[in-house]
């Protein structure tokens, strides 16, 4: 077994999730079903208080705070994945396609072959035991032993069918789970105790049951360092920061900028160390964690707002900046894309051969398997969409990008837009079979980019260097992830190497004092869950373990490497920017690498929840931009079709 560490723990482990109705305590049975059965006849086993994980304290209907005692990595998972209204938008509707063909079914009929028992009642093995969220506790026990048994099962849990394959929607889910000490000749294991939560459509009350799984003496060391070791403030962030990247894709997470252990909501009684905010279905919702530890108290709070205050003041160094005016880089991407990715017969094959694909997925389906990759709905239907500057006003980035120009030209800083590529216009021959390896397949994306560049925004063309280095694949390594909707190390590198040659290019280059050489680059390796596994179909999830993908590390001396607000350089996006930077084994990712390329420090500035929210962040950031002379906005190229993030103004 691998070294313990918390480091090592939080990476492999900080993602997915579950849910049920709730308290923090955890009652044992559905509210919203409760309420409408009658009194059980039989006799009901003495009650025990369930262990409490956490304090939740519901402020309205859309905001709440959970409180954790002790800051372990369990507490924190459980606080995140409970009952977390953000993950259960819109679970609570029945399917469509649902009839209940099993709903009159006994407790003894239920069809759950590994479970050994099943129970209407929590069973007493697990008295006086804390229960765990099972999803990022299975990922971390594989990443340690190797052992992938528990997440089978469990996946295998909640996706039974009751007879209904064809209704995508779980029916059930893993709730609650205990890892409680083996007895007779499981001693010296560690035996598993679910509780499953039905879905509130299919009408059944919740149930118990004892896996037939059974863990080696290796998990119960796992499982304690997981329920034991305390994170200090900056680990319990990183792990905000992380749960909130990898739920990004589809509830549409982001941290709200919050002075960790600061008021919240004008209220001196929550002081939470993260905002998360969720907008799954349209609404937004926020759930914010707090630990006691974490607190700053009235004194602390007033003695950090002088330190702002005077580091406001005085610690940006403003500088005289002059525009790069030349539109020689700008021309020539623009001659370059003329007919480029011209509309044919081949891409019109492949867009009717896309949407055939999507219109077979369940409609709740957002991710899928093919050829040796997960693919994302939301990409493809960027790849099949129509004129992009021709969507409504919310959602169309042209004026928006032509006003973020105006805004930073009137402050001589200049701008470079960077749409990333989605892979599955890179690898589009793996999405779609037949489809050659080098057609352009993208018209639609393609244009929106020409157009850009013809309104005079300078904007920087990744997709050549991106398919130049897929032709350098080595299976199973890739320029993008398998099982991720980011790139990999070689689809970095090489978009890095084209950005820091433009960066290099402008006139203000030299005026800006680069230090080549001043960091150090260190190779390394992350341990990734990718972003697209939880929205698989139950049965398929633990098919995809996480990747061991090839990293590097960035280091100003003996320490990673990050920088300040006196950088010359913003790059700013959603988590292209944030993905090997904040989350992962930081330091590695987009920022840092092009410091490391140009000798120009770079800030970065990371809009979890989407692309198009990062511009009211800049404008919040006056003192901070007194310093720059150049703002990258990195982004992925789905959100200018049909952005849950709307392009709404300045």
């Amino acid at each position: 077994m691998k070294k313990l560490s918390l480091s090592l723990l939080s990476l492999a482990g900080l993602s997915a999730g579950m849910f049920l109705a709730a308290s923090c305590a955890a009652p044992s049975v559905n509210p919203s079903v409760q309420a409408n059965e009658a009194a059980p006849t039989i006799h009901v086993p003495v009650y025990a208080a369930p262990v409490t994980v956490f304090e939740m304290r519901v402020l309205d209907r859309d905001k709440q705070v959970r409180v954790v005692e002790k800051p372990t990595l369990a507490a924190l998972d459980f606080a995140a994945y409970f009952a977390n209204p953000i993950r259960m938008a819109g679970m609570d509707e029945k399917p469509e396609n649902y009839t209940g063909k099993m709903a009159n079914a006994k407790l003894e009929e239920f069809p759950f072959p590994m479970l050994d028992s099943i129970s209407d009642y929590e069973p007493a093995a697990v008295a006086g035991v804390a229960p765990i969220a099972w999803e990022p506790f299975a990922k971390i026990l594989y990443a340690q032993t190797g052992d992938d048994a528990l997440a089978k099962a469990l996946n295998e849990v909640e996706a039974v069918k009751w007879n209904e394959p064809d209704v995508f929607r779980a029916f059930q889910t893993v709730s609650r789970l205990w890892g409680v000490p083996g007895t007779g000749e499981n001693q010296g294991k560690i035996e598993w105790w679910a509780e499953v939560m039905p879905a509130v459509w299919t009408g059944r009350t919740p149930f118990y049951g004892k896996l037939k799984v059974v863990s080696g003496g290796e998990s119960a060391e796992v499982l304690n360092y997981y329920m034991t070791a305390e994170m200090n403030n900056e680990e319990a962030m990183n792990w905000a920061r992380t749960l909130s990247s990898y739920w990004y894709p589809t509830l549409n997470t982001d941290l709200e900028q919050h002075t960790p252990g600061a008021i919240w909501e004008n209220s001196s009684a929550n002081r939470p160390f993260a905002v998360m905010r969720g907008n799954p279905m349209g609404s937004a919702m926020w759930v914010a964690f707090e630990v006691p530890a974490f607190r700053l108290t009235d004194e602390q709070l007033r003695a950090a707002a002088v330190a702002d205050s005077l580091a406001a003041a005085g610690e940006v160094v403003p500088v005289n900046r002059t525009l790069d005016t030349s539109s020689y880089a700008r021309l020539e991407t623009l001659a370059s894309m003329e007919n480029s990715c011209p509309a044919t017969p081949a891409t019109k094959k492949f867009r009717e051969a896309l949407k055939k694909k999507l219109a077979k997925l369940p409609k709740e389906q957002n991710a899928w398997a093919d050829n040796g990759m997960l693919w994302f709905r939301r990409n493809a239907n960027y790849l099949v969409a129509d004129k992009i500057s021709g969507q409504d006003s919310l959602h169309n980035p042209l004026p928006r990008m032509v006003e973020l120009k105006q805004y930073l030209d009137s402050m001589n800083i200049q701008l470079l837009v960077i749409p990333v590529p989605v892979k599955e216009e890179i690898y589009a021959d793996k999405l779609v079979k037949g489809t050659p390896a080098d057609l352009c397949v993208n018209v639609n994306g393609r244009e929106f980019i020409r157009e850009m560049l013809a309104a005079g925004i300078d904007v920087l063309d990744l997709y050549p260097s991106l398919m130049a280095a897929r032709s350098g694949d080595d299976a199973p390594h890739y320029s993008y992830q398998r099982y991720d909707t980011h790139w990999a190390l070689p689809g970095m590198l090489a978009a890095m190497e084209q950005l820091a040659s433009r960066v290099t290019q402008y006139s203000w280059y030299a005026d800006a004092n680069p230090q080549p050489g001043s960091l150090v680059m260190k190779d390394t390796v992350v341990l990734r869950e990718g972003d697209l596994v939880a929205h698989l179909p139950d049965k398929e999830k633990s098919k995809y373990a996480a990747d061991t993908l090839a990293g590097m590390k960035i280091y100003k001396g003996d320490k990673p490497y990050k920088g300040g607000k006196n950088a010359p350089i913003l790059l700013m996006g959603d988590s292209f920017t944030g993905v090997f930077e904040s989350v992962d084994q930081k330091s590695g990712g987009p920022g840092s690498l092009l410091a490391y390329a140009t000798g120009l420090d770079v800030q970065v500035l990371t809009s979890w929840g989407g692309g198009p929210g990062v511009r009211a962040r800049l404008k919040k950031m006056k003192k901070d931009m007194l310093s720059k002379r150049l703002v990258i906005y990195m982004m992925t190229a789905r959100d200018y079709w049909q952005s849950p993030m709307e392009w709404d103004g300045l």
